[in-house]
């Protein structure tokens, strides 16, 4: 549970440690289950749904080719992500993405912060000064179907044997207790570095956390999404060999949006 304001909490659920039973099947490919997490879908409107993210890189690709850490502006791969990719998506699939408000807050520090504190700065919960959070006149937030991981779905990812700073990520108690440590590949994630415009935060393939240039590396790209808020899982039991199917309930309406997504045959999601 996490307070983000001065009477509002929020509970989100997360998939940790090695090997968590996360798998699911999703435009005929294998993607995994971050968590469930009560999602703005960029109206104001609350809904607890499922994020997955893709098990393996789609290929090497720069964050941006203009050298710009704005991923609203929009960042070249911002645009890719939600036209050709998408659109390379098969349509049921594509029928159970929902809008999502992405936040875009970064740090400039990374060498110094925990996962925690990682969550507050992406959602400028934290209090402090607006400029450690986005450079110059950068926007907070950018409402889309794709993303790239938070720095902090990476962080939370590891178990809790695992204390480091997130550019302590490469010890090995941390790498061999994340399940998204998986590729071992320099990955690129969505957070900006706040005091210079061209980097963003990525993953090394060593573990750690830090930053490096938008536009001059070729990084490997796992898009993230939020599934609509009436996504359900159908079958299967989340491990490598039998994982999750997801069906849409097109008959459904809003009024179970703020009720937790998950379906009566599916484990607790561990946080």
């Amino acid at each position: 549970t996490l307070q983000i304001g001065a009477t509002e909490d929020i509970t989100e659920y997360r998939y940790r440690g090695a090997n968590p039973k996360n798998y699911v099947t999703f435009n005929g490919e294998t993607w995994r289950i971050i968590g469930v997490f009560p999602t703005d879908d960029g109206t104001g409107k609350i809904e607890n749904r499922i994020k997955i993210v893709k098990d393996q890189s789609i290929g090497n690709k720069k964050w941006d080719t203009s050298q710009s850490n704005n991923w609203a502006r929009p960042a070249t791969l911002n645009t890719e992500l939600n036209t050709t990719y998408l659109n390379s998506l098969d349509s049921t699939s594509k029928s159970m993405i929902g809008n999502t408000k992405y936040y875009l807050g970064g740090y400039n520090r990374p060498l110094q912060i925990q996962k925690d504190v990682m969550y507050q700065y992406e959602r400028k919960i934290k209090n402090t000064t607006s400029n450690e959070f986005y450079y110059g006149t950068n926007p907070n937030n950018l409402v889309g179907k794709l993303g790239l991981m938070y720095a902090s779905d990476y962080g939370y990812a590891a178990s809790d044997t695992c204390t480091s700073n997130l550019s302590s990520y490469n010890d090995e108690t941390c790498t061999s207790n994340n399940w998204l440590y998986n590729i071992k590949k320099n990955e690129w994630l969505l957070p900006q570095r706040s005091n210079y415009s061209g980097d963003v935060f990525n993953i090394d393939a060593d573990g750690l956390v830090g930053f490096n240039s938008a536009s001059n590396n070729n990084y490997a790209v796992r898009p993230t999404l939020y599934l609509k808020y009436n996504v359900q899982i159908s079958s299967g039991d989340g491990t490598s060999s039998n994982p999750y199917k997801f069906t849409l309930d097109k008959n459904e309406d809003n009024s179970n949006a703020n009720k937790p997504v998950l379906a009566s045959n599916m484990i607790p999601v561990y946080y």
